[in-house]
């Protein structure tokens, strides 16, 4: 399970990061091999399908050596503050606008999102500025516009299907209960909170971090440096499904059937079979796996067996023309 784990890490990275004004960039420079899937006969979305789009847009090979920036949170939550129609991104590489446009789960990329993609799509970045006729777009309607930018400047060609594959399903231990680092989103917590005392219990921290609420985020924990947190706010059963896929015991997409509804704060801690943090190899301190984590952190458990998983799959793209 190794080189899909390799390209589930790479995705949660895009995905994890990308939820402030501020990305961050992590990923290795290699090939990746994953092994080929006979998809299923689908068509894909054709560009330029009733989308709104852009009334002005700039993309540019970035000459920017500092941090990526966006005015846009490029993630899949809603969280976002108008801009007054306008976008601007600098030092992104296509696969973080990607994501951004077409809200790809962690779990859609089973279908060797990165193996169908070039390598510039991924090492090469862009910036790009755009700007709306509308004042007041919604973050779904910019994300709409970006898709019609991406279809035409990069010739992009994409679409989703559904397959039946081998899943894990994820239920609860106990039908009915949930355990304190699982519990039900409230609707007046605010959302852009962050604890002062990060070493506080990890229990204390749910239902405050991560700071924006709708996606998830992991990081490695400072004093224990082979502890990887992973959580979020405000998410679906569907959505914590989704981003839990391709954690480092699961090889396989996640799919909910815990029958929990609404929405959910949730952290849950744990110390991957392969660490990737620089500090890793100094520390003794030993963590829970994810599938001991799981269960009593969240009273949740995975079960292998057939089931319907979207796949997000990459058609056609090419290095975009000049402005």
């Amino acid at each position: 399970m190794g080189c899909l784990i390799r390209e589930r890490d790479l995705a949660r990275k895009f995905l994890s990061f990308a939820v402030g004004p501020m990305i961050a960039m992590a990923f290795p420079m290699a090939t990746l091999h994953i092994p080929a899937q006979s998809p299923a006969a689908a068509k894909p979305s054709p560009a330029f399908s009733h989308k709104p789009e852009f009334d002005v847009a700039s993309i540019k090979e970035s000459k920017s050596i500092g941090e990526p920036t966006s005015n846009i949170p490029l993630d899949r939550s809603d969280t976002y503050f108008p801009t007054g129609g306008s976008f601007s991104a600098t030092g992104q590489p296509l696969i973080a606008y990607l994501i951004f446009a077409y809200k790809v789960n962690v779990s859609e990329t089973y279908g060797g999102l990165m193996r169908r993609l070039p390598e510039w799509a991924i090492t090469d970045r862009f910036d790009i500025q755009a700007k709306s006729g509308s004042q007041n777009p919604t973050k779904d309607q910019m994300r709409l516009m970006m898709q019609s930018l991406l279809e035409e400047r990069f010739k992009l060609a994409v679409h989703r299907e559904m397959r039946q594959v081998p899943v894990f399903v994820l239920t609860l231990v106990k039908p009915g209960k949930t355990v304190p680092q699982l519990r039900q989103h409230d609707p007046a917590s605010p959302c852009f909170t962050t604890p002062s005392d990060k070493s506080v219990p990890v229990a204390s921290l749910v239902g405050l971090w991560p700071a924006e609420c709708g996606d998830g985020m992991e990081i490695w924990r400072p004093d224990a440096p082979r502890h990887l947190r992973s959580g979020g706010r405000n998410m679906s059963m569907e959505a914590i499904a989704s981003w839990l896929s391709g954690t480092d015991d699961s090889d396989l997409p996640i799919v909910n059937h815990s029958n929990l509804t609404g929405t959910f704060d949730f952290i849950i801690e744990f110390e991957p079979e392969h660490p990737e943090s620089a500090n890793a190899s100094n520390a003794t301190v030993e963590g829970p796996t994810f599938l001991d984590a799981l269960k009593d952190q969240l009273g949740l458990q995975l079960k292998k067996q057939m089931g319907s998983a979207s796949f997000f799959i990459v058609d056609h793209v090419e290095f975009p023309s000049a402005n």
